[in-house]
């Protein structure tokens, strides 16, 4: 029972998962996104930078050296802004993982990609599902980074796997 109503809830392009670094949801009913000023420049400076020819390390550094604040700080400041306690843990060092997640999340140009991961059994682990099994939804909120900006990082990324590429 539990599989089909979230099945149905992301064929109904329902958000069902925290919202990415750079938004929130104003209305959990109406299902709508808006975009946070000061994390959507960051992210804008982070496909910028990689498209200059920066590396994950390289920026991940620099918006520490910036003291900009860590996806998981900007949650923990929204939760405890409301009142209640955060308990998970959170670093205030940008990590290489973040930068790439942020890279090769297509939220970022407005769609919104459901069903990546289906998990086996009630305490399996999650699968990762090919492409033909996402449901996705094109323009589905707004968009923080162009779709050219995007494709070019997208290339860059597939151009930077293959090759030893070590940055500028």
């Amino acid at each position: 029972k539990v599989r089909g109503v979230i099945r149905r809830k992301q064929e109904d392009a329902q958000w069902i998962n925290t919202v990415p670094y750079g938004y929130v949801i104003t209305n959990q009913k109406k299902n709508t996104f808006e975009i946070v000023p000061d994390e959507a420049e960051v992210i804008r400076n982070i496909f910028q930078w990689y498209n200059d020819g920066w590396g994950y390390k390289k920026i991940a550094n620099h918006l520490t050296d910036l003291h900009i604040p860590t996806p998981r700080m900007k949650e923990r400041e929204r939760i405890e802004a409301r009142g209640d306690d955060y308990k998970r843990t959170c670093k205030p060092e940008w990590s290489i993982i973040t930068v790439s997640g942020i890279l090769t999340n297509d939220f970022y140009i407005g769609t919104l990609r459901q069903h990546k991961y289906q998990r086996n059994k009630i305490n399996g682990d999650d699968v990762k599902l090919g492409e033909d099994h996402h449901i996705v939804f094109q323009k589905h909120h707004p968009a923080i980074v162009d779709d050219q900006v995007f494709a070019y990082a997208q290339q860059e990324l597939q151009k930077r796997s293959k090759t030893n590429y070590r940055g500028v």
